[in-house]
């Protein structure tokens, strides 16, 4: 591919169909590399990757063990020959200006442009919270340009952005390789290497939620590797003098009982030895249940891992 301008990296496991829906709101055109990555779907979901005939611009591969999302970027990150990357979750999608809104920033002297994004729940198309968060912090980027480290500390999903590849390379960038909560070190060191940033309030992604009963049965590897990803990312936070931009240890401080006395001593040692700050995030004690339930959608957490 000797035209290609983007890159579109997208982790897959057993959402075929949905994946076809991404698929159609990318052109078929060779200034778009995709890059399609497998991680170890179930038999059938594999046959189907196999024998569908896709675009000429789009490549599959596979990873034949199940090491998640995090692993599975990296792998399509080698193969990567665009100017800009972008990533996409297999069950979203792009809106329908996404050759306008990348065409317009291709030139662009950023190394990162945040563009606006909308959610919605699959199931009846309506409009969902997910995106609420990103796109205030875009937009109030854009009204004033003192909230450039809120826009680049804060907006950690991987997707709804544009990232120069030279970047992402010659910094050594790569995504955790854990079950959860890989891409928040990515998009922190990815933010921090950028030498500028810009945003456009223009639609550029769609997140699709599930609805699904709220739970309050998170498994404890799951729920442990949120909480050192944070811890990790806290840290680095601190190390580039951007304390007031970590992420709030309160929820885990909070949901820590679920897995026993023991695991609670545990959480508050972690959180000793990292010098947590628990007054971060206090704010949100007053709308805890939203926060709680926003967190524990059982389908949610399944889907976007």
């Amino acid at each position: 591919m000797i035209n290609v301008k983007y890159t579109i990296i997208i982790p897959h496991k057993d959402s075929f169909d949905l994946l076809l829906k991404l698929l159609k709101s990318i052109p078929a055109s060779d200034s778009y590399q995709v890059i399609i990555v497998d991680d170890n779907s179930e038999f059938q979901e594999k046959e189907k990757l196999k024998n569908n005939v896709f675009n000429k611009n789009v490549k599959i591969l596979y990873n034949n063990n199940s090491e998640g999302a995090g692993k599975a970027r990296n792998i399509g990150l080698k193969e990567a020959k665009g100017k800009w990357v972008l990533f996409a979750d297999a069950d979203d999608f792009f809106s329908e200006n996404i050759e306008t809104l990348l065409e317009k920033h291709f030139e662009s002297s950023s190394d990162i442009i945040y563009f606006g994004t909308t959610s919605n729940y699959i199931d009846n198309g309506k409009i969902a919270y997910r995106h609420e968060r990103y796109m205030k912090l875009v937009n109030d980027f854009i009204k004033d340009k003192s909230k450039e480290d809120a826009l680049k500390y804060f907006y950690t999903p991987p997707w709804s952005k544009m990232i120069r590849r030279k970047v992402i390379e010659e910094n050594n960038i790569k995504f955790d390789e854990i079950i959860t909560s890989n891409d928040i070190y990515f998009s922190l060191k990815s933010a921090f290497f950028a030498k500028s940033i810009s945003a456009s309030k223009g639609v550029l992604y769609n997140i699709t939620m599930t609805h699904g009963s709220l739970t309050n049965s998170i498994s404890l590897n799951h729920f442990d590797t949120r909480l050192n990803a944070a811890l990790r990312a806290n840290k680095f936070l601190c190390s580039i003098n951007k304390r007031k931009y970590q992420q709030s240890v309160l929820y885990f401080l909070a949901k820590s009982y679920m897995f026993g006395i023991k695991y609670v001593i545990t959480v508050c040692a972690k959180l000793l030895k990292n010098r947590s700050n628990l007054f971060i995030g206090m704010n949100k004690i007053f709308k805890i249940k939203k926060v709680l339930n926003q967190r524990e959608n059982k389908v949610y957490l399944k889907n976007k891992s």
